[in-house]
């Protein structure tokens, strides 16, 4: 590895491993910010390993709360939410997973962020497949299984270190990923739960036996080592590092900091699944006043599933399911739609008063157009 911390002695220097197992929920997240904060050019790179205890809903450092998260259901079930300082979406996070967090100095990685997040998920992906999981890396910052997500990553710049977060999965809850979600309708919610329980898995899902968490460690701390060819050495936290975080869970609690006072807007958003499957939810008022309302899946550049609602008159009448239908798989492109599109028209003899094929297009392309909502 060319980015090998040295110390004085031009000897690889160690990297501290701290393992706080069980953790509440407001400390999974302000260790790993504490220690980052605490960083001095004398700290180690430092590996932090740990689980939390209680169920929460975690918002990246950019999100908006209101529109991304269904505050009311969490507050009804008493869901704690918070926001960490590093990227990525909405996740819902629990006793099932083990978080991973790295706390390295800016020399000890490789200077592109593509090539830090190959860095970071090696050690992940040997992880999973000593355990028979044909994990691999799917890029930007993703791992997956066999076309499904089972990791997702986050990282930023905190203080004078490069923070980078992930996860071992060992079982999810797809139904409640789905409720803490600001999304529009029951519609958009059924079909959020279908995704993420077809493009997410699990180590419960893949493995009959279920590894302990403490064999997985291990075993990850050892790939963590050859990954980045430097010894890992169990340490402690100073007590400049503790009161760090202790200062932290003030902030991570403030209502001013995890609230931001936006409003819902509960229509025309994206859902990222993963890196390669996204859910849309659209409505668009054509010139004469004819009201489209399209719930759409999307893999890859394709439309993977497809519903229509709204006041359209499609005639005949019978043949609209068939259109849903007729547009899984078409690329999202203009062209491809309108030539798609025109061809259904023609074949069926389709009448849509007040629709022209523009209308389908411009409704459907307004997915590039969108803010997203990331899951997990």
């Amino acid at each position: 590895m060319e980015n090998k911390e040295k110390n004085e002695a031009g000897k690889v220097s160690p990297i501290r491993l701290i393992d706080t197992g069980d953790v509440s929920y407001l400390r999974s997240q302000t260790i790993y910010h504490g220690l980052a904060y605490a960083k001095t050019p004398d700290t180690p790179d430092t590996i932090v390993l740990n689980r939390p205890v209680d169920p929460y809903v975690c918002i990246g450092y950019h999100g908006v709360l209101h529109t991304e998260v269904d505050v009311a259901y969490c507050n009804a079930t008493g869901l704690p939410i918070l926001r960490r300082e590093t990227g990525g979406g909405t996740v819902y996070l629990d006793e099932d997973q083990l978080f991973s967090q790295w706390i390295f100095a800016a020399e000890s990685l490789p200077f592109r962020n593509d090539q830090r997040f190959i860095l970071f998920t090696k050690p992940l992906i040997a992880t999973y497949q000593y355990f028979d999981i044909d994990a691999y890396a799917f890029p930007p910052n993703d791992v997956h299984v066999k076309g499904k997500k089972i990791v997702g990553t986050g990282a930023a710049t905190i203080g004078m270190a490069e923070v980078m977060t992930g996860n071992f999965l060992f079982d999810f809850d797809y139904s409640i990923m789905s409720k803490i979600l600001n999304l529009p309708d029951d519609n958009y919610r059924k079909l959020t739960y279908e995704s993420l329980s077809d493009y997410m898995t699990t180590i419960r899902r893949e493995v009959d036996e279920v590894p302990s968490m403490e064999r997985l460690k291990s075993i990850y701390i050892e790939a963590c080592g050859r990954c980045l060819d430097r010894p890992i050495i169990r340490g402690r936290m100073t007590a400049e590092e503790l009161k760090s975080i202790q200062d932290l869970d003030k902030k991570f609690l403030d209502k001013e900091w995890i609230y931001d006072g936006s409003t819902s807007d509960r229509k025309n958003r994206l859902v990222k699944i993963n890196a390669n499957v996204w859910l849309f939810e659209t409505s668009n008022v054509t010139k004469t006043g004819v009201i489209i309302q399209i719930l759409m899946r999307t893999k890859g550049k394709l439309i993977n599933d497809i519903s229509i609602s709204g006041n359209v008159l499609f005639n005949p009448t019978h043949k609209l399911e068939a259109f849903e239908k007729y547009l899984v798989n078409i690329e999202i492109e203009k062209q491809s739609l309108t030539e798609a599109i025109e061809v259904f028209y023609q074949l069926h003899g389709i009448e849509t008063q007040g629709v022209e094929v523009e209308d389908w297009v411009q409704t459907i392309m307004r997915i590039r157009e969108k803010n997203a909502i990331t899951v997990f």
